[in-house]
C-alpha cells in the first residue's frame, strides 16, 4: 500500500496531464486516429463516447484496469457494459443530467462495486469535445481510481479518533490521579503538585499566601454513631463550604481522612481575618436548620508563606498542621 505522502503528489501530476491532453483535445480538431493516439498515452482509463452514450473508443488501461475486452465494450451503451455492472445512478446522473448543462466536470466522485475488480471510489473527468467538421460531438470520460487514497484517508481519519479517544481517557485518568473522589477536591498528590508549582510562581511575583490547614471536628464519633455514609455526607459538606468561601485561584484539597488544605493565593494582612470569618459563618448557615445529627466544626492552623522568607511546602504545612492541632487541643479544655 502506498504511502499517502506520495500517492497525492501522483494523482494531482496525472489529473494535471489529463486537463492539459483534453485542453489540446478541446482547441482543435483531430482524426481518430489521432484521438486513439491520445487516449492510448493517458496512463488512467480513458472512455469515448458517442451522442448516444455508446463506447466509441476506450483506452488500453481502460481494459486491463477494468478487466474487459475491446469486442465486449465498443459499439455498446455505457450502461451495458459487463453484464450491466456500468448502470450506475451517480454515472447517470452524470452523462444524462449534468453534463448536458455543462461542457465540462471535474472530480465527480463515484463508488460501485465491480463483479470483477471488486468496490471501487472513482473520480470522474468529462469532456464534450468536438471532432472533425460535419461530425457530431463526443464525450471524453477519464476514470481515475482513489479506492486506495480513499482507504488510506479513512484509516487516517480512524486513528486521529483513536488518538483523539486516548488522550481523553489519559486526561481522564490524569484527573483521577489528583482529585479526591468523594469531595471533588484536589487529594494530596493534587495539592502538593499545584501548591509546589505555586510557590515557585510567589517566589517571582513576591506574594504572600496563607495556608489553612483543617481537620473535621468528631469525625470518629460522626462514623462510630451515625455510620460512614453520614461521615462522607459530612466531608463532602466541608468541602462545599470551603469552595464557597475560598476563591477559584486557590487550590483546595483533601489531604487524607478527615484533614484538608487550602492554599490561599496572593494574600494581604486583612486576608486571615476575612476568612476565618467567613469561613465561620459559612459553618454557621450550615448548622442552622434544625434536625441535624451533628455539628459541623473544623479546627484550623494558618501559616504565612512570605516570599521574602521562603520554606518549603513541607514546612509550611508542618506549621500549619502543629497549629490547627494547638486549637483543637484548646478545644477539649
Amino acid at each position: 500500500m502506498k504511502d499517502p505522502s506520495s500517492t497525492h503528489p501522483e494523482l494531482i501530476k496525472e489529473i494535471s496531464a489529463l486537463k492539459q491532453r483534453i485542453k489540446e483535445l478541446e482547441a482543435t480538431t483531430i482524426s481518430e486516429d489521432e484521438a486513439l493516439d491520445i487516449i492510448n498515452a493517458v496512463h488512467e482509463p480513458l472512455i469515448n463516447l458517442d451522442q448516444d452514450l455508446r463506447v466509441v473508443k476506450a483506452s488500453r488501461s481502460f481494459y486491463e484496469f477494468f478487466k474487459v475486452k475491446p469486442e465486449d465494450t465498443v459499439g455498446q451503451l455505457i450502461y451495458d457494459l459487463g453484464n450491466k455492472q456500468w448502470d450506475i445512478p451517480k454515472l447517470r446522473e452524470l452523462l444524462e443530467t449534468i453534463l448536458p448543462q455543462k461542457a465540462t466536470l471535474d472530480n465527480y466522485e463515484v463508488e460501485h462495486d465491480f463483479a470483477t475488480i471488486g468496490k471501487r471510489i472513482m473520480l470522474l473527468n468529462a469532456r464534450q469535445i468536438q471532432r472533425v467538421s460535419g461530425k457530431e460531438r463526443i464525450i471524453l470520460l477519464a476514470i481515475k481510481d482513489i479506492t486506495e487514497r480513499k482507504e488510506l484517508e479513512q484509516q487516517l481519519h480512524l486513528a486521529i479518533e483513536d488518538i483523539t479517544e486516548l488522550k481523553k481517557l489519559e486526561q481522564q485518568l490524569h484527573t483521577m490521579s489528583l482529585t479526591d473522589e468523594l469531595t471533588g477536591l484536589y487529594n494530596r498528590r493534587g495539592f502538593s503538585t499545584l501548591a509546589q508549582q505555586q510557590l515557585k510562581i510567589t517566589d517571582r511575583t513576591k506574594k504572600d499566601m496563607l495556608l489553612f490547614f483543617a481537620d473535621l471536628d468528631k469525625m470518629k464519633h460522626i462514623n462510630d454513631t451515625l455510620g460512614h455514609q453520614e461521615g462522607d455526607k459530612a466531608l463532602v459538606e466541608i468541602a462545599t463550604i470551603l469552595k464557597e468561601v475560598f476563591r477559584e485561584s486557590d487550590i483546595i484539597g483533601r489531604i487524607g481522612g478527615d484533614e484538608l488544605a487550602v492554599l490561599a493565593i496572593d494574600t494581604t494582612d486583612e486576608t486571615r481575618e476575612v476568612l476565618t470569618n467567613r469561613l465561620h459563618n459559612y459553618l454557621d448557615d450550615y448548622n442552622r436548620p434544625e434536625g441535624r445529627n451533628y455539628t459541623l466544626s473544623l479546627s484550623i492552623g494558618i501559616a504565612h508563606y512570605d516570599p521574602e522568607k521562603p520554606s518549603t511546602l513541607d514546612e509550611l504545612m508542618t506549621k500549619a498542621d502543629r497549629l490547627m492541632y494547638e486549637e483543637k487541643r484548646n478545644k477539649q479544655h
